[in-house]
């Protein structure tokens, strides 16, 4: 009885210092370096960041599809339900795929088959991942009728949807097999704003449905406030910040996590200008040494520039990678009685 307690009180996914290099030429892009987070069943996962901050290469790394050549995972480990992915055999991620773990590319028309009809390619997952006493046609119609898609356009083509029906489609198909974890990689970047917010809320509906526990990966911190429970803030292939959503919106503590909201227009405050971060990423083949935000942040000292910096607790469950956070608080609080 124990053991089960303990397996039950277990987050579902655990990944523990994870690295992943890309190979090209003689360069060595480093796209995640060290790291770690838990998501239990049922919760949702923001990782948010700017585009190359290695969010997509965290949940391809899940789901072990990186590029078969030029990509590798240097360290770490990733836990699903108490097995590590990372050593299982080829014929074993298969069976996890779909089944066990699903994820929801960024663009439909390429995650589609433009030539198999749409209920085809979600029959095909069904058929691979379920026993036979599923009825593959049947199910997938099912599918189709619950991310609201009438039955009867099982037998059409890709070309025939809508952009928001095909990334409906593609719900679908991630669904299809009830995952207990969904892997979102910017599931509505390409969608109008009525449309994604549709798509958002179907998500939710099912994930409630299922206890499906969820990555969303975006940079839509509106989104985030909608669906998330906790956050991750990346930056240069590391977590700059972590808590849950509370406390990311409420008390937000990195620099860099500072200057993403200080990018975002407010409704309710004077401001007439918006305050981007100034500079760009590092370029991911020559890091900076220390925190890799140092050359863009305006409270860099000589010790951020240092190797080895660790997360800090502020608060109970809210950690920050940064060694100057109780100084920028106190600057902070200056600026603002000026």
């Amino acid at each position: 009885m124990a053991k089960e307690m303990k397996k039950e009180e277990s987050p579902f996914l655990q990944i523990k210092d994870l690295v992943v290099e890309y190979k090209s030429d003689d360069q060595i892009v480093h796209a995640v370096n060290g790291v770690s987070l838990n998501l239990g069943k049922g919760r949702t996962l923001g990782l948010v960041g700017e585009t190359g901050a290695g969010k997509t290469t965290i949940a391809k790394s899940i789901m072990r599809i990186l590029p078969d050549v030029g990509a590798k995972i240097t360290g770490g480990e990733i836990f699903l339900d108490g097995r590590n992915v990372l050593e299982l055999s080829e014929t074993e991620m298969r069976k996890i795929r779909g089944n066990t773990v699903s994820m929801i590319f960024q663009d439909p028309m390429t995650a589609l088959n433009p030539v198999q009809r749409v209920g085809d390619q979600i029959a095909e997952v069904v058929r691979l991942h379920n026993d036979e006493k599923v009825n593959p046609e049947k199910r997938a119609k099912e599918m189709l009728e619950i991310v609201g898609i009438p039955a009867e356009r099982y037998y059409e083509y890709p070309h025939q949807f809508s952009g928001g029906m095909k990334q409906r489609v593609v719900i679908a198909i991630a669904l299809a097999c009830n995952p207990d974890l969904l892997l979102a990689d910017e599931a509505t970047t390409a969608l109008d704003v009525t449309i994604q917010a549709q798509v958002m809320d179907l998500i939710g509906e099912l994930q409630k449905k299922y206890n499906t526990a969820m990555i969303l990966i975006t940079h839509d911190m509106g989104i985030v406030a909608q669906v998330c429970d906790d956050v991750a803030i990346i930056y240069a292939g590391q977590i700059l910040e972590y808590g849950s959503k509370e406390q990311i919106f409420d008390y937000p503590t990195h620099p860099y996590t500072i200057g993403l909201f200080g990018a975002i227009p407010s409704m309710s405050g004077d401001e007439m200008w918006l305050h981007p971060i100034d500079g760009l990423p590092p370029d991911p083949t020559n890091l900076p040494e220390g925190c890799p935000f140092s050359p863009r942040c305006q409270y860099a000292s000589d010790m951020c520039r240092k190797d080895g910096i660790g997360f800090h607790m502020t608060e109970d469950g809210h950690q920050c990678r940064c060694c100057r956070i109780e100084e920028i608080k106190k600057m902070k609080r200056e600026e603002d009685q000026k």
